[in-house]
C-alpha cells in the first residue's frame, strides 16, 4: 500500500478554499483502495485506503499538529 506525504502550504495560500478540519485520532476518510496520505509535517494518516482521485485537490488542516496540507500531486 503506497503512502504519500501531503504538501505543507501556508494558511494564507488557501484563503477562500474549503479546508477540511481533521480530528486527531481518526482519518478524514477511509476507503477500499490502496493509497494512504499523511500529514507532511507530523505523518499523521489523514486519508487511508483511498484512491488518488478521492484525495486530489483537497486541503486538510491536521488535527494533531495544525499544519495545512494539500494534495502532493504525485
Amino acid at each position: 500500500m503506497p503512502q504519500f506525504d501531503m504538501k505543507i502550504v501556508p494558511e494564507a495560500t488557501v484563503q477562500g478554499h474549503d479546508v477540511i478540519e481533521h480530528t486527531a485520532g481518526s482519518p478524514v476518510k477511509e476507503g477500499d483502495s490502496n493509497e494512504t496520505y499523511r500529514c507532511g509535517a507530523c505523518k499523521t494518516k489523514l486519508f487511508v485506503n483511498v484512491s488518488h482521485h478521492e484525495a486530489h485537490g483537497l486541503v486538510v488542516k491536521c488535527g494533531k499538529c495544525g499544519k495545512i496540507n494539500a494534495d502532493p500531486h504525485h
